[in-house]
């Protein structure tokens, strides 16, 4: 099984997500933030950036003098950690394909970015991971509903609250 990027965003903002997410169970394509947010990636561009698949992932990256930048966008920081995560993913399997790199998350709206950097215990962190994602998508059923602060905005909502 190929764990993506969004996976692992998933896990670490909602198991649940990540389940319906493994399912197959289709966005809300209607969903305002979702259309926003493929809106803000398509405006958000960099010089000699590249959309590279590895293992699955699709990365946005730079190719730079100094080497690689892996660049993810997001329409506001209120998933910050899983957004980093994703990222460290990414970081991660470019590592394990011998690319180092380093990572950026940029929020174009709040006109903020941070950098990322994938240390010895991210990877520790990642592997486990790796595996609790695989086991929370064995499940039989979802992982139980958890009210988290953006669950009113999350596009699999109705699957938890109606």
């Amino acid at each position: 099984m190929r764990i993506t990027g969004v996976m692992v965003q998933y896990y670490f903002a909602c198991p649940r997500e990540l389940w319906f997410f493994s399912r197959g169970l289709q966005f809300d394509f209607e969903n305002e933030d979702i259309l926003i947010g493929r809106l803000i990636h398509r405006e958000s561009f960099e010089r000699g950036w590249k959309e590279v698949l590895l293992e699955g992932a699709k990365l946005d990256v730079v190719f730079l003098d100094d080497g690689v930048r892996v660049v993810e966008i997001k329409k506001s920081s209120k998933l910050e950690e899983p957004a980093k995560w994703q990222l460290k993913y990414y970081l991660y399997l470019l590592r394990k394909a011998g690319v180092e790199a380093e990572g950026i998350i940029s929020y174009p709206r709040e006109g903020t970015r941070e950098e990322v950097k994938l240390t010895e215990e991210d990877m520790e962190t990642l592997e486990n991971v790796l595996k609790e994602i695989e086991r929370v998508i064995s499940l039989e059923n979802p992982p139980p509903a958890e009210k988290k602060p953006y669950c009113r905005r999350c596009a699999y909502r109705d699957f938890c609250w109606v």
